[in-house]
């Protein structure tokens, strides 16, 4: 860590991720600690990182430099002992550590960018036409007649809980035009290949259960 003493470091599964903050001063890097512990949680996070189903923690940590007046702070491990909380440079401690989040992003075939999920649900909500949203492998379709958008994500446990989500929300908003088909038949799937290439997506990308 170089260019501050202070600093707010985002951990996951124990390992550095990024470096979310750094300064000088301890009062500066106080108020950033405070915005980043009221941060609201988005709706659709990140909770597995491969195939093998691996489940993600995250963390945030306030880092002090390190001195000989410092007290420790300890966490929790897996199983319920408390642990000093370490870090692999020793000329620093941490401070605070608290559970923190990632946002899975998803990805729009439509514009070829990454969206969060509220930019996916604002082009949602403003249809007023019978609509139907279904998934297929790990991705979600949103279909008006012959009009099919496809949304993207990292693989089928994501698809299935992004499927929830906005069912759920759209719900909430008492939008009753949108039907929700979550089960779909070995035929039905043919009939959908057969579309959905019609419209010009690629059948590769129609099959696969993971985008790693």
């Amino acid at each position: 860590m170089k260019k501050g003493k202070y600093f707010i470091v985002l951990f996951c599964n124990k390992k550095r991720v990024k470096v979310l903050y750094r300064c000088m001063k301890r009062t500066t890097v106080y108020e950033y600690w405070r915005e980043f512990k009221t941060q609201r949680v988005p709706p659709f996070l990140k909770i597995q990182g491969s195939k093998r189903k691996q489940e993600l923690v995250y963390e945030i940590a306030l880092i002090f430099p390190n001195n000989r007046w410092a007290t420790a702070t300890y966490v929790k491990d897996s199983l319920g002992r408390n642990m000093k909380a370490k870090i692999e440079d020793d000329k620093f401690r941490i401070k605070e550590i608290l559970p923190y989040w990632q946002e899975e992003l998803i990805y729009d075939f439509q514009t070829k960018k990454r969206i969060r999920y509220h930019e996916m649900v604002e082009k949602i909500l403003p249809i007023t036409e019978i609509t139907q949203i279904f998934t297929l492998n790990k991705n979600l379709f949103v279909q008006i007649e012959d009009d099919v958008k496809m949304y993207g994500n990292k693989n089928l446990n994501d698809a299935d809980r992004l499927f929830e989500l906005l069912k759920q929300d759209l719900l909430k908003k008492k939008k009753t035009n949108f039907m929700f088909v979550k089960d779909i038949t070995t035929y039905q799937r043919k009939q959908l290949y057969k579309l959905l290439e019609s419209k010009g997506f690629n059948r590769r990308e129609l099959f696969r259960h993971y985008s790693y």
